[in-house]
């Protein structure tokens, strides 16, 4: 088992490496993390403007 954690790509069968491929998460890019850095900084703001 701990093999298969250091293995690289390369080293990978083509049919093995297609398998892993379909089985990684979705990738949904940086809209996850700028959504949150926008409801931190209006948090942040909320706190500020109602608290002086």
């Amino acid at each position: 088992m701990t093999d298969d954690l250091t293995r690289q790509d390369e080293d990978l069968s083509a049919a093995r490496f297609e398998a892993e491929e379909r089985h990684d998460p979705p990738d949904f890019g940086y809209w996850p993390e700028l959504a949150g850095l926008i409801l931190t900084a209006f948090v942040c703001w909320l706190i500020f403007a109602f608290r002086g």
